[in-house]
């Protein structure tokens, strides 16, 4: 059962975990989310007391997240996927069964989701996302085994690991230094082209570790067509994210 804390207008969806190695109590929004992480010695009456206490500053951070994420999905029928830039719709639907299901069609370009009557909009939203992320990061691994790879023979840009984390501030990084390339799970969402093009970039880096001339000339050697992608990323990384 979610639980929820009233302030003003706003009824915030909480979750309160206790950890042996806390120290102090600690609160954060993920979505529109509150989590309240607190040592195993203190009690949840003070848990919620401690939100009380905030709870003017936690108002204003909570609008500011629902006013960002107007567009966030809760995985209702209609709603939009991605995977390597074709769009695959949601067919969600209730069920007597206390778990959430997630399948994936790939034949019809469709998302199948089962859950629980009674679960809230937020609970089911974060539950789908933990396993759509999941998907995702093994289908970025995957590719990326290939690509990556690819790209290096082609640039003879050599690089030591590429790591895979669920960040949505870009679809890739780089640590030039160390040759380690970092790329966002949902990379896979997005068409190959511009795949590729992200991939070209982060190696590019190892080289020069900058946004240069000398870099954009070097990416573009290899990609060709990389204002395009880089036009498109601007247009989209954003829209088809969740």
């Amino acid at each position: 059962m979610t639980e929820y804390v009233q302030i003003k207008d706003a009824k915030i969806p909480i979750v309160i975990r206790s950890y042996k190695t806390s120290r102090h109590l600690k609160m954060y929004f993920k979505a529109d989310i509150l989590y309240i992480s607190k040592p195993k010695y203190v009690s949840k009456k003070k848990a919620i007391e401690f939100v009380e206490d905030n709870k003017l500053e936690l108002y204003g951070k909570y609008k500011k997240i629902r006013e960002q994420n107007a567009g966030a999905k809760y995985w209702n029928t209609g709603d939009v996927f991605w995977i390597k830039g074709e769009k695959y719709i949601v067919d969600a639907k209730k069920t007597q069964e206390q778990r959430i299901k997630v399948q994936l069609d790939n034949e019809n370009k469709k998302i199948y989701i089962e859950y629980p009557e009674e679960i809230s909009d937020e609970t089911k939203k974060e539950n789908v996302d933990k396993v759509l992320l999941k998907l995702l990061r093994n289908n970025t691994e995957v590719l990326l085994e290939k690509r990556v790879p690819y790209w290096s023979k082609v640039t003879k840009i050599d690089y030591k690991m590429f790591k895979v984390n669920d960040a949505t501030s870009k679809f890739g990084s780089c640590i030039p230094s160390k040759k380690i390339l970092h790329f966002s799970s949902r990379l896979i969402m997005l068409p190959e082209d511009v795949i590729d093009g992200v991939i070209v970039h982060e190696l590019c880096h190892i080289i020069y570790p900058n946004h240069s001339k000398d870099f954009y000339n070097l990416v573009n050697t290899y990609k060709p067509n990389y204002n395009e992608i880089n036009k498109w990323l601007k247009k989209n990384g954003k829209i088809i994210l969740f």
